[in-house]
């Protein structure tokens, strides 16, 4: 079974036509001389247990003034006759008020209000919701919520009126709905049996209009009970799908170094925060909430961020949950407003420090990973040092030699790629790994602690690296064989970037122009040229555009400039302007300098 809300824009909002078109097609019967509602005597006996206020308001809507006349009712047709129903043609618009064509079913199999004074009469009822809905003149949004909520042909035979009944008290206990007035009916026009709810979302009593928050995770959560309840037939939903995990940034911290990253300590207490929410009705109830564990939200750019309120650090509101998007909480709560009251203290706050995985036992093994690193820095250092040592000796007899000057280029630039190859290959050597691939070593070796550790934690990240940083090894020893073979210096660099695409993007086909420009086609079609100082891309490719970028001119940070626009810092200080389709970058020395002045001006 699955649920949906069928959107409605308070201008088209009419609670009667939906009403009316939940129970079209019904077999309807009036009796002269009978009532099938509440009778002016015990309807009136009920008004009069109202505050006098209300009373007024409702005898200014009539609905006060019963008069007994006789109404229409909704005949119950019996579940056995399903089968021949379903297997006419189906009447999607049959007027509720026209005789039943023959041969062909009614649209309605059944239907019921509740939550009404008016008892089982449908019609009085629907005017009762009409006098309910018009005492609020406050809101300016749609007063119906319009629910669907289908199911599984083969279900057909598990599902009765009173199981139906069961799901819709369900759904309106779930939804805060079940002290609202609501009118339903059981359709089956379509290949699918499906029930229709129109709920009053003004409350009977409190006249307030009442908006279920996060509507679609709680029906979808109840479609999943009731279907194992019931014996139904299991749909796919929010718990079969993998919920988003860890940015990037975040996931590569915590499985190298095992600490809890920024934006994992926030998912943790997401849902908490979600939870309080629920009830707040202004942005300082937004800000009391997440203040209490030690956050703060905070305007960026065009968006909402989750900041540390005892650090620097911050993520993306969304990035969160999806509930506490910029868009959604303005249209909760309008224009972001600074918390304009004293906040609490925070009952817990991030620590950086802290690992992933939380067991009585996991102190001695946090130590032992803490000093295992430290070693492994220390002796990566070491022979980092050793390495470049030797090849600036290298370099420097090189420049003692009577050579040429274009001979000595290669010879250095060659000289580069080995040492880098070599620096790689000593970090590897004494590489410990990240937190997870040390518990899962001493797992392998019987750690009994470790195993625990392992099947206690509370979420998942990724212990690998990106693939292009797991065949660094690979790249750099190609990038070796390019610099040694005998061709010009154009084609090497060629050689290069498509050595470079191919170990970021497998399968990534390249091509060379009449012009010597570089032509990457990706899987998915877009498109990349690399003409050496300029890189154009096409729409689609230009997250892999960007990746490629970063490499090969190693982008060490990006900001925003004061129109919005990304600007990367590469690793000698030079900027790149987002341009688009296109990243440029700029030449080195003063004629970049000058150049930049005037771009600025």
């Amino acid at each position: 079974m699955i649920s949906t809300r069928i959107p409605c824009k308070p201008q088209n909002d009419n609670y009667r036509r939906l009403a009316d078109y939940i129970a079209a097609g019904r077999g309807q019967e009036v009796e002269h001389g009978r009532s099938y509602g509440l009778t002016s005597e015990p309807y009136l006996t009920a008004v009069r247990q109202i505050a006098g206020n209300r009373l007024r308001g409702l005898s200014q809507c009539h609905l006060a003034s019963y008069s007994g006349k006789p109404r229409k009712f909704a005949h119950l047709l019996s579940f056995d006759a399903r089968t021949d129903r379903r297997a006419a043609e189906g009447v999607r618009r049959d007027d509720h008020r026209a005789a039943p064509v023959k041969g062909k079913p009614e649209k309605c199999l059944f239907c019921w209000s509740a939550g009404c004074w008016a008892g089982d009469d449908y019609e009085l009822a629907i005017q009762e919701v009409l006098d309910t809905q018009a005492l609020n003149t406050r809101t300016g949004k749609e007063k119906t919520y319009h629910l669907v909520v289908s199911f599984r042909p083969e279900d057909e035979s598990r599902l009765t009126e009173e199981t139906l009944k069961e799901m819709e008290r369900r759904f309106a206990e779930v939804l805060g709905l079940s002290e609202h007035q609501r009118h339903c009916g059981v359709h089956v026009n379509t290949d699918n049996l499906h029930m229709h709810v129109a709920y009053n979302l003004i409350h009977p009593e409190k006249l307030t209009r009442v908006e279920p928050w996060r509507d679609y995770i709680k029906r979808d959560r109840l479609c999943r009970e009731l279907e194992k309840e019931f014996g139904l037939s299991i749909d796919n939903g929010r718990d079969s799908v993998a919920e988003k995990g860890l940015g990037e940034q975040a996931a590569g911290m915590e499985a190298h170094t095992g600490k809890q990253s920024f934006e994992g300590y926030a998912r943790e207490h997401g849902e908490a925060i979600l939870n309080v929410l629920e009830h707040a009705r202004s942005w300082d109830d937004a800000h009391h909430a997440v203040a209490v564990y030690g956050l703060e939200l905070k305007p960026r750019g065009a968006g909402l961020v989750v900041a540390n309120r005892h650090g620097d650090q911050h993520v993306k509101a969304s990035a969160v949950h999806r509930e506490l998007s910029f868009k959604k909480l303005e249209a909760r709560f309008g224009a972001f407003r600074p918390a304009g009251i004293p906040l609490p203290e925070s009952k817990s706050r991030y620590e950086p420090q802290r690992p992933i995985q939380q067991t009585p036992d996991l102190t001695p093994l946090w130590e032992e990973y803490q000093t295992a690193q430290e070693r492994s820095k220390w002796k990566t250092e070491a022979g980092i040092k050793d390495v470049r040592r030797q090849w600036e000796q290298y370099r420097t007899m090189l420049d003692r030699q009577i050579i040429g000057k274009r001979t000595r280029a290669s010879l250095l630039k060659l000289a580069r790629q080995r040492e880098a190859r070599a620096i790689h290959a000593v970090r590897m050597k004494h590489a410990v790994g990240g937190w997870l691939e040390f518990l899962q070593d001493k797992a392998r070796h019987g750690h009994e602690t470790a195993l625990a550790v392992l099947r206690s934690r509370r979420m998942e990240v990724q212990p690998e690296s990106p693939t292009w940083m797991r065949d660094r090894d690979g790249y750099l020893a190609t990038q070796v064989a390019i610099q040694e073979k005998g061709v010009s210096g154009r084609t090497k660099a060629r050689l290069s970037c498509a050595a470079l695409m191919e170990s970021l993007f497998p399968g990534t086909k390249s091509n060379i122009s009449s012009h010597g420009e570089v032509i990457f086609t990706l899987p998915d079609g877009g498109k990349i040229c690399d003409s050496g100082q300029r890189i154009r891309f096409s729409p689609e490719a230009r997250s892999v555009a960007m990746t490629y970028m970063a490499a090969k001119w190693h982008v060490r940070g990006r900001e925003r400039d004061e129109s919005g626009k990304s600007v990367y810092t590469l690793s000698d200080g030079r900027k790149i302007r987002d341009g688009g389709l296109m990243f440029e970058r700029p030449p080195a020395g003063e004629r970049h300098q000058e150049r930049s002045q005037d771009f600025e001006r």
